[in-house]
């Protein structure tokens, strides 16, 4: 199963996993819409990785945004900005986009 971790432009922790489903392909920096309680939000792609399981069900990734990727460095900078200023990352992938 591949697990994408996504940066929600909102004041949260950290970023949340969603399942990428089978023949979507989404790597660092990819702008997806992923749901959020009854509605989808836009969020950039901060990781991809495959995985073996997991011990809770998670919700899919809607769809690939065609809209262009941010560069690595860029989500590099987003993370670290939020890390410096001791801002939640999704404030920072906020001002990216």
């Amino acid at each position: 199963m591949k697990v994408a971790s996504v940066l929600i432009p909102l004041p949260v922790p950290e970023a949340f996993d969603y399942e990428v489903p089978a023949g979507l392909e989404v790597a660092r920096g990819d702008q997806v819409a992923v749901p959020l309680g009854p509605r989808l939000v836009r969020g950039i792609v901060s990781e991809a990785r495959e995985t073996t399981g997991s011990n809770r069900r998670l919700k899919a990734v809607a769809e690939r945004l065609d809209e262009p990727a941010l560069p690595g460095r860029t989500v590099d900078f987003v993370e670290w900005a939020a890390r410096w200023t001791l801002s939640a990352p999704g404030e920072m992938a906020a001002a990216a986009l």
